[in-house]
C-alpha cells in the first residue's frame, strides 16, 4: 500500500529532524516533531492491521499547525526540510480522506 509506505517514510523524517533538533537543544521543535512522528505511527498501525477502517487523520491538523509556528525557530535549512515534511503529510492525510478538503492552515 503506497500511503503506508509514504507515512513510514514521513514517520523516518520527523524522528531525524526531531533529533536534530534535540541535538541543537531546540527542545520546543523537537517535541513537536515528535508528537507528528507518534501521530504518523497511530496512523501506520492502523494501516498495517485489522483496523485499517478505523483510520483516521485527525489528529494530524493541530500537531501540523504547532509545528508551523515553530518553523522559523529551526533556522532556515532545516525549516525547509520540516516544511516538505508538512506539505507530505497534507497530502497522506488527502489521501486517507479523498473528497474531503484539508484544513486550513493559518
Amino acid at each position: 500500500m503506497e500511503v503506508q509506505r509514504d507515512v513510514r517514510s514521513a514517520i523516518a523524517i520527523a524522528y531525524e529532524l526531531s533529533r536534530h533538533e534535540h541535538v541543537q537543544h531546540r527542545e520546543h521543535v523537537s517535541q513537536a516533531l515528535g508528537e507528528l512522528k507518534d501521530e504518523l505511527a497511530r496512523i501506520e498501525a492502523k494501516l498495517g492491521g485489522e483496523r485499517i477502517n478505523e483510520v483516521t487523520a485527525e489528529g494530524l491538523p493541530p500537531v501540523l499547525k504547532q509545528i508551523e509556528g515553530l518553523v522559523e525557530d529551526a533556522g532556515p535549512v532545516v525549516g525547509d526540510q520540516i516544511k516538505t515534511l508538512m506539505q507530505s503529510v497534507e497530502r497522506i492525510a488527502r489521501e486517507l480522506h479523498p473528497g474531503q478538503a484539508p484544513a486550513p492552515r493559518q
